[in-house]
């Protein structure tokens, strides 16, 4: 077993770190974690550690400031840093200091879980000396986080002249397309230390194959996801994505979806790309997946757009909780209206399975009374059901009859009478959400006992009363991350989280997604 120091000055993200990583597994011992470094720096004198995985900005030494110093006491020292800022010239640093990791927060169990298996191969095969060349290969975080910035548009000219300089790329100065790879049904499996090793060997096997046809640079975005600035001749992209598709085929059991963007100039205008490949990948739940989707054809796509499903769901919600039965049906067929152009019934079946999840997560967000019976007909045990269906029309009047009970059922129970205080309730949880906000202290403020009070919440709203502040706390969230000028840590902090890794988890628990990854999207 390899010892192991956890650093980190926020206690959520420390207890997180030794609790959802599987040390053992991984043949790690965590020896010592703490979150001063001056205490870590202590115990670097005193004891023999191999693995030394720390936060970057901390109060009084930094964690960069720690590594240097460690490393003076242990040269042979594996470093890996974790860091809340998307600041390229902490990566700079982290080069400097031979490091062997950088992984950015909100943590990704699946991006530090390969990380440390990296780390750990590199322990046991304990290599001292290494060239120039080899030095940069050991550093391919840095370059995939160069060129995640070159896509992004988030690089200035300086920086990257001064990448360049020092570590020379084949980048001229003229047309490329953006590509996104992403490989199928990650989703489906995820979780598995086999799925790990698949996309770690898909993404070995496409480097190759892309350095074999010199077609460009490859980076990962995210662990589903890799990124291409295609770089070959333009008339054969076609050619060679179903080439790199067929590849994926034929040396794996997966399969993979790629898209991607306009012909563009690599100076200025490579983020246009990037952002159109983003948005026709995610077209591929209505285009079906093992297949390179033209952007001529998605351009001309007549379905409408995430935020227009979504609005549309925003109308039928409304429209079930007034019980307006005639709005229903309206809504229903406006949004179907759309898929009967489809010629495949699976690319049916995807937006049919799609909206029902979407609706599920309407329902729990409510923050209604919705009677368990009828969330019965949403849950995600359901969502198979409706491959069941052989016709377009047969799915719509599923939908409609569980739309109709649903709404009958609300109507009935707007009837009972109801808790005085819970609009009271409501809004001192919206209004304290950046708080520690908890079922006593409620409990006190509305003068009744705590059990009392949890009874009586859960009859009237059908869930938890920590439910209930956990999904005010994200929908908040969705409404912070559309702003541009708030970071994601500093979202978490205005709705009640002091750790990123907590955050960002259980904003994915509910809509499906990480932080940045929605962000990108609004």
């Amino acid at each position: 077993m390899y010892r192991a120091m956890l650093v980190d000055d926020e206690n959520f993200d420390l207890v997180g770190m030794q609790k959802l990583i599987p040390w053992s597994s991984l043949e790690i011992d965590v020896v010592y974690s703490t979150s001063s470094s001056l205490a870590a720096l202590d115990y670097v004198h005193n004891h023999e550690i191999d693995i030394l995985i720390t936060d970057i900005k901390m109060p009084v030494m930094s964690g960069i400031e720690l590594a240097r110093l460690a490393l003076e006491v242990n040269p042979q020292l594996k470093t890996v840093f974790i860091s809340g800022y998307q600041n390229f010239d902490f990566a700079k640093q982290a080069l400097q200091l031979k490091a062997d990791g950088y992984i950015l927060k909100p943590i990704d169990d699946n991006e530090i879980i390969s990380t440390l298996q990296e780390v750990v191969a590199g322990l046991s095969v304990r290599l001292h000396e290494k060239s120039d060349n080899a030095l940069l290969n050991d550093f391919d975080f840095i370059r995939n986080d160069f060129l995640l910035h070159l896509l992004e548009g988030t690089i200035d000219e300086i920086t990257l002249a001064a990448f360049l300089r020092k570590y020379p790329m084949d980048l001229p100065s003229g047309k490329a397309h953006a590509v996104i790879v992403e490989i199928d049904d990650v989703i489906n499996k995820r979780g598995g230390s086999g799925e790990q090793e698949d996309l770690h060997h898909i993404y070995e096997l496409l480097e190759a194959y892309i350095s074999a046809r010199q077609l460009g640079h490859i980076c990962r975005l995210t662990p589903n996801r890799l990124g291409i600035i295609y770089l070959a001749d333009p008339s054969s992209l076609q050619v060679e994505l179903e080439g790199l598709l067929a590849e994926i085929r034929a040396k794996t059991d997966c399969t993979a979806t790629v898209a991607y963007g306009r012909l563009a100039d690599v100076n200025t205008e490579l983020p246009v790309s990037y952002r159109e490949a983003v948005y026709f990948i995610s077209c591929k739940m209505f285009f079906g997946k093992d297949r390179v989707i033209d952007p001529g054809e998605a351009r001309q796509f007549s379905i409408k757009s995430t935020k227009d499903v979504n609005t549309s769901l925003d109308e039928l919600f409304q429209a079930i909780t007034s019980y307006e039965l005639v709005a229903i049906c309206d809504v229903l067929e406006e949004l179907f209206e759309s898929v009967k152009k489809f010629a495949e019934p699976v690319k049916v079946y995807h937006f049919s399975r799609h909206l029902i999840a979407r609706f599920e997560g309407y329902l729990k967000a409510s923050g209604r009374n919705v009677p368990a019976s009828a969330m019965e007909g949403w849950s995600e045990e359901s969502l198979a059901y409706v491959e069941k269906f052989e016709t377009i029309e047969e799915i719509k009047s599923w939908l409609r009859r569980r739309a109709f009970e649903l709404s009958e059922m609300l109507h009935m129970s707007k009837q009972k009478s109801s808790w005085k205080l819970l609009s009271q309730i409501e809004f001192y949880v919206r209004t304290h959400l950046s708080r520690d906000i908890t079922l006593k202290e409620t409990a006190a403020h509305f003068a009744y006992s705590p059990n009392h009070f949890g009874v009586l919440f859960k009859e009237q709203t059908g869930m938890s009363f920590n439910d209930f502040v956990v999904q005010e706390r994200m929908e908040r969230a969705k409404k912070l991350l559309q702003s541009p000028s708030l970071k994601v840590y500093e979202v978490a902090e205005e709705v009640g989280y002091r750790s990123l890794t907590y955050f960002s988890r259980t904003f994915r628990e509910m809509f499906g997604i990480t932080p940045g990854e929605y962000r990108k999207q609004v």
